[in-house]
Order: C-alpha cells, then structure tokens, then sequence
C-alpha cells in the first residue's frame, strides 16, 4: 500500500494491523490500497505494508506531540528549518494540503487561504500523485515569501498549529456534548469560530481551554500543542 500522510483521526479508529486496537494518541498515517481504500496504522504498521519510506511522506500533526511517544513539545524555528531542507517534497505537500484542503475554510483578514497557483498545484498532485521539482521549489518559496511579506500566520508552523487546534477543539466538542455541558460546548464553539476567522487563539483562550481538555482521553489531554505566530503583518 502506498503511505499518502501522517494526519489526525478520532483516537477509537482501529489499526489495520491489530484488529481491536485503538490509535489512542489520535495520528496515524494513511495507507491507501490497491482498490483505493484507505487504512490507517502507527508508524511500524506503516512501515510493515507500506511501499514507500514513513520517512518521506507528509505530517500533518507535527504541532500536536504526544508526551507518551517520548517527544519534545518544544517548537523550535530551527527544527522546522531542518526539515525543510531534509525533505522538502513532503514540507510542500503539507502546505499544499494545509492551504488547499483542510483549511479551505480558514481566513485571513477575510480572505480564505486558498491561492490560485497553489490551487493549481494541487490539483495536480490530486490526479498525478506528486509534484514535479519545480513546483515543489514554488511552493517552498510562495511559504516563505507569505510568512515573510503577508502575514507570519501563512507559514506552513503556524497552519500545522491551527489544523491540530482544531482537532483537538473537535475532540473537546464531540466529548463536551456527549455530557450536555452547554457551558464548556459554547465556549468551545466560540473558540473554534475565531480560530477559522484568525488562524490564531489569543493566550487567554488557551489558557480557558485548558478546562475542557479535561474532558478528553488521557493520551490526548497530556499531548503538548504547539505555539501561535502572534507577529501580524510587515
């Protein structure tokens, strides 16, 4: 089976390689099949069946770190520089996603984060599975130059921040109602609204979030999310 990406489930989907068990820390990564089904699994499942290396293709939960797999909750400018510059196919891929797909709904001073070219891009990848070198290098530079010249909250970070937020406000929501605690449910809504609307939380909200998380499965309460880009436009 082909790897497509490392992305974000409900932590009661099941590994498709152990009937019965949970992917409790709420990542996995996608496997499609020949028949174009898709499976989900952690990373030795992934690297048991699949064709390509874990290794090379997209993660999408890197700003959600689950303290039971032993990783570092720093987030580090630094780090994300580095892996860059190791892969940059799948840094493109995931800013290609992050903008075109799973936050079509996001904005930015009420501009969705859609772009044409990228939408372009995108497109392609849908129908051919990859990009070609020069795309790649396009998208890598159009990060840089929206970070830089637009608004530091289009760096592919920042994104991966707000696309784990959201999962993790979802998962608050979905554990929220199952209680009927109208309390904790709009203040929850009223949080994920703004995070669509700014793509950022302001400290004090997080710090009121830290409430409800209470809520959650142990092994997403104590995963560690990573910071904002708080710096507006240049």
């Amino acid at each position: 089976m082909k790897i497509l990406k490392k992305d974000f489930v409900e932590e009661t989907t099941e590994s498709y390689c152990a009937k019965g068990h949970k992917l409790s820390s709420g990542t996995a990564y996608f496997m499609r099949d020949r028949g174009g089904n898709i499976h989900y699994g952690g990373k030795q499942c992934a690297e048991l069946h699949g064709t390509n290396n874990v290794s090379d293709v997209p993660d999408l939960t890197k700003s959600l770190v689950s303290l039971k797999q032993g990783e570092s909750g720093t987030s580090s400018g630094a780090s994300q520089k580095t892996t860059s510059e190791k892969n940059e196919r799948s840094t493109a891929i995931s800013y290609l996603l992050l903008r075109e797909e799973l936050l079509k709904d996001f904005s930015l001073k009420n501009r969705r984060l859609s772009f044409e070219k990228l939408k372009e891009y995108y497109n392609y990848y849908k129908e051919n599975d990859d990009l070609t070198e020069s795309q790649i290098k396009h998208i890598i530079n159009i990060e840089s130059f929206s970070k830089k010249n637009i608004n530091s909250k289009l760096s592919l970070k920042n994104l991966s921040t707000c696309h784990a937020y959201r999962f993790i406000l979802n998962r608050t929501f979905y554990y929220l109602e199952k209680k009927n605690n109208d309390k904790g449910i709009a203040f929850i809504l009223s949080l994920r609204s703004h995070l669509l609307r700014k793509c950022s939380l302001t400290l004090e909200q997080i710090e009121g979030l830290k409430r409800w998380i209470q809520y959650l499965p142990n092994d997403l309460r104590n995963a560690k999310l990573r910071d904002f880009e708080y710096e507006h436009n240049k």
